[in-house]
């Protein structure tokens, strides 16, 4: 993790999990969690707005309800500041924040007292990931077909230069490969020739 402790300039990080939050009578939320970094959890302290904590409840639909309702029981009962919510305990285990991109940076010392150690960031704001969609069936279905009918094409022109190597005259090559018209004759030709050229 020192790659990440050192650094005083904005990072981005995929994914976060919490463990527990706490609350106090400041618009700022302390989580205790992890930081997902090189595929590697590291334990930290995140602090973060109300604002941005709204938005990665939005981004992370099935997580938003209970984590949400969690939030707003602790706001409504708040008999101590600070009053902590214990994810692990009342929903079984810490939430996993990803497919997110989180812009941190780490507060000076004076700034934030629970950030007395190198283990503590400031998220910014959060970035939704795009998601790529996966490729239909159709369309894969559709590309395989197609390079079957390339292959056909490539093994036609093959058949009609070995009988052009036996010194079959053009015509008669043509005809015994299956390509007389010229459509089919230009169309395996340049199949032949995008095989040649790309022989992957």
């Amino acid at each position: 993790m020192s790659k990440a402790h050192t650094s005083t300039a904005t990072m981005q990080m995929q994914a976060i999990s919490v463990g527990q939050i706490i609350m106090d009578d400041s618009n700022y939320l302390t989580l205790w969690g992890h930081v997902q970094q090189d595929g590697v959890w590291y334990p930290c302290d995140l602090v973060t707005t109300y604002e941005v904590m709204n938005t990665m409840l939005r981004y992370s639909h099935e997580k938003n309800d209970a984590v949400q309702m969690t939030i707003v029981k602790k706001l409504e009962t708040m008999h101590h500041i600070p009053e902590l919510i214990d994810v692990e305990v009342e929903l079984g285990g810490a939430v996993v924040f990803d497919n997110m991109l989180f812009h941190m940076s780490r507060p000076e010392h004076h700034e934030w007292e629970i950030c007395a150690d190198d283990a503590c960031y400031f998220i910014q704001k959060v970035v939704a990931m795009p998601v790529t969609p996966p490729v239909p069936p159709m369309r894969a279905a559709f590309a395989e077909k197609m390079e079957e009918c390339l292959q056909t094409l490539r093994n036609k022109y093959d058949l009609y230069l070995g009988f052009i190597e036996i010194d079959l005259e053009e015509e008669a090559a043509r005809v015994k490969a299956g390509l007389t018209d010229d459509l089919s004759f230009s169309t395996a030709y340049y199949a032949w020739q995008l095989h040649l050229s790309d022989p992957s």
